[in-house]
């Protein structure tokens, strides 16, 4: 069998690899109160900390709901799940803007 050596899939062209973008930072600059109103529609909570806050046991219903594709939208940082505590509270109607 001979070693045929297989071409790599470029998704872009070495010619639009070598560009650079100029970012204007003036109109993607957020300044402190943006950041401080996106902390509060933002906070992380780990798997195990909402089972705690959602009075469970255990984390076990959640990774269930993971694994098929329903339940909370959920995120994953080094390897760890993280859940939107804000907009699972909303989903639940749970709190002020429910």
């Amino acid at each position: 069998m001979k070693n045929k050596k297989q071409k790599q899939l470029s998704l872009f062209s070495t010619e639009q690899l070598g560009k650079k973008t100029n970012l204007n930072i003036e109109i993607n600059k957020l300044d402190d109160e943006a950041v401080k109103k996106l902390l509060e529609d933002f906070q992380m909570v780990s798997s195990k900390q909402l089972a705690t806050i959602l009075s469970k046991q255990n984390d076990n219903s959640l990774r269930v709901a993971r694994c098929e594709n329903r339940g909370f939208t959920w995120y994953k940082h080094d390897g760890s799940v993280y859940y939107n505590l804000p907009e699972v509270m909303r989903e639940i109607k749970v709190g002020i803007n429910a």
